[in-house]
């Protein structure tokens, strides 16, 4: 009897007979192949490969479920992955999706599976709302190359109560974004005032009013408004984890720098992050007399200012940019020097590469060098989040991290559609070979 009633909940959780789980391709240059079913207990398998990902910032492989079994549970989607081919990075994602459009998201992109370290184990955890009619859910690489899954499943809890109600959390949230959100005048807040008013949101779960509050966020249409559920927020505060290495290297006459994104804000985390990188700098600096590549194709954003900081001393002294709310005040960025490192660069000739991924502290990076005097922007525009975003903690543990500003650089210019460089150039080389050029080109 017990053996039939576990194959009883395994057949309601998977929606009937358990079949082949069928994959897609994400993106025109991916070949993805699939095997098992991922909501058996031995799950499955998907190997994704691109020889180029084309203007795309990745690509990928992704297969749907249908949600009735998964709604007002907690899903797990766990796998081992290995990029087995290139130099790019892997990140698991599941969404729900509801009629209207996403609903919930999460990704394991904070800690994500690189190239040269072998198979990494990675899950993550997503409260499918009762309004959901799919999960869509996948795999994702962010250059060319290979990678493999296996040991693929997704598996679902009963939801722990955090002593808050959905209803707490809307009541909560809502006002802060009416009152902060740059983009506050896009949504009907009548409408939106309604959704507190449904009957039993009182007695429903926290997690629940994740799904209503994105409506929220997507009726704003900045694209950068976010929310992170408590696991994913307490991790932010204690970690930093920077998207790949910061590289640098000697050109001849040019220092090199490739600056990644740093995810999370643990101070001495990113301390680290800013000294490693203005220590680059430094001990490339006696031999880079035609002036300095500064890389943001790969930065993803996160925490801009130890970024800022590391690269110090090519920003040079006083204000490097600003935010300017929806009111038009303006809150400025001073210089900030990694501690313990003084050299002075404020005067070399910096050529910045931006692309499609240079994406919100990304582009706050590339914001700050703006106005430089003898600064030039090669590559292809920057994704179109040059905005700010306020963390607000919310009640249940989580957090809300809302666009309340926009990127200001030297000269008071913002950036709305994003960073249009002087000199288009395509291809990893590309930049770099043009970067170059026009900075020997200089007396």
């Amino acid at each position: 009897m017990v053996r039939m009633a576990a194959f009883l909940v395994l057949m309601l959780l998977s929606g009937g007979a358990t079949a082949r789980s069928v994959w897609n391709n994400i993106g025109p240059h991916a070949r993805t192949s699939g095997a098992g079913d991922i909501l058996t207990p031995e799950g499955g398998a998907v190997t994704v490969s691109a020889e180029s990902v084309g203007q795309d910032t990745f690509f990928g492989a992704i297969t749907s479920v249908d949600a009735t079994a998964f709604r007002g549970r907690e899903v797990r989607l766990a796998g081992s992955l290995l990029v087995a081919e290139g130099t790019g990075i892997a990140a698991l994602w599941l969404r729900a999706d509801g009629p209207d459009g996403r609903l919930a998201f999460a990704s394991t992109g904070a800690s994500p599976a690189r190239a040269g370290e072998g198979a990494q184990a990675r899950e993550l955890q997503l409260y499918i709302p009762s309004d959901a009619t799919h999960l869509k859910l996948g795999v994702t690489l962010d250059a060319a190359g290979r990678v493999n899954v296996q040991r693929l499943t997704l598996t679902s809890e009963p939801a722990v109560s955090a002593g808050v109600s959905a209803y707490d959390m809307i009541a909560y949230a809502l006002p802060i974004i009416r009152a902060n959100a740059l983009n506050a005048g896009n949504v009907d807040w009548s409408a939106q005032e309604a959704m507190m008013r449904a009957p039993g949101l009182a007695q429903r779960p926290a997690q629940e009013a994740y799904g209503r509050l994105q409506r929220v966020l997507n009726a704003l249409g900045d694209r950068h408004s976010f929310l992170q559920v408590p696991g994913q927020a307490s991790t932010a505060r204690t970690t930093a984890v920077a998207s790949t290495a910061i590289e640098s290297r000697q050109m001849q006459d040019i220092g090199y720098v490739l600056v990644p994104g740093l995810r999370g804000t643990d101070a001495a985390a990113g301390d680290a992050f800013s000294a490693e990188l203005c220590e680059k700098i430094a001990t490339l600096a006696p031999t880079s007399s035609k002036g300095w590549i500064v890389d943001l194709r790969q930065n993803t954003g996160g925490n801009m200012w130890p970024m800022l900081s590391g690269l110090g001393p090519l920003l040079g002294a006083g204000d490097i940019g600003a935010n300017r709310n929806r009111d038009g005040a303006v809150t400025r960025w001073p210089s900030r020097g990694a501690k313990a490192c003084t050299i002075d660069l404020a005067r070399s000739r910096v050529a910045v590469l931006v692309g499609a991924k240079t994406a919100s502290s990304g582009e706050a990076v590339a914001v700050a060098f703006r106005g430089r005097p003898d600064t030039r922007f090669f590559g292809e525009p920057t994704s179109g989040r040059a905005t700010s975003n306020r963390t607000y903690p919310l009640p249940d543990g989580g957090a809300l991290l809302l666009t309340t500003a926009m990127f200001v650089d030297r000269q008071g210019d913002v950036y709305p559609h994003g960073i249009r460089p002087e000199t288009p150039a395509s291809g990893e080389q590309g930049g770099v070979e043009a970067a170059a050029a026009w900075l020997r080109s200089l007396p």
